[in-house]
Order: structure tokens, then sequence, then C-alpha cells
């Protein structure tokens, strides 16, 4: 899936979740983007701004999805994700990722 913010910047995103959380004493919708571990906290930092994601396109093939005005930075991680769950006979797999919030 590609992120697409106002200013035209352009990432790939392993992932994207929508949901409602409080923030600032209100209900809001919140957009998390997963994103590999190799991007760096500072240049995402500097990236998801409330200037940069007053408009964020999200592409996944043909579809695009607009959102407006998500400008209040939630969190910006990275931690550990499971990818695999472990097994009878495999422990589970885990990998770093980059989760940035906006609501």
């Amino acid at each position: 899936m590609i992120i697409k913010l106002t200013n035209g910047i352009e990432l790939n995103a392993l992932g994207v979740m929508g949901e409602k959380q409080n923030i600032q004493g209100f209900r809001r919708d919140v957009l998390s983007f997963m994103l590999p571990a190799s991007v760096s906290l500072d240049e995402m930092d500097s990236i998801f701004t409330e200037e940069n994601c007053k408009s964020i396109t999200l592409i996944n093939g043909e579809t695009e999805h607009i959102h407006n005005n998500y400008t209040i930075r939630v969190e910006l991680k990275r931690e550990p994700v499971l990818v695999t769950p472990a097994t009878e006979s495999e422990d589970a797999v885990y990998e770093n990722r980059v989760t940035v919030s906006m609501a």
C-alpha cells in the first residue's frame, strides 16, 4: 500500500490500521501506518507533520482513499511485531517495525 501525503511524499507501507481512540479529551479517528524497520524515526518525525498530513491518500492497486486532517501525531515508535505465531515445532517470529499514528 502506498501512503501519499499533502506535500507529495509517497511511502510504501506494510499496512494501515484505522481505529478510534481518546486523544486530547475527544474520541478521534486514528490511522496507524506500519513501515519497515529500515526507515529512520527521525525521518518519519520530519515527514509526518501537521502540514504534511492535512490530506493523506492511501493507494492500494487501483483503489484510492483520501483521509483529511489527520494532523495530530499520536505515536511514533519502533517495536517488534509478531509476524508468525509459534507452533509446536517452531518459535514465534518477530520483526521490528516502525509505526506512526495520526489522529
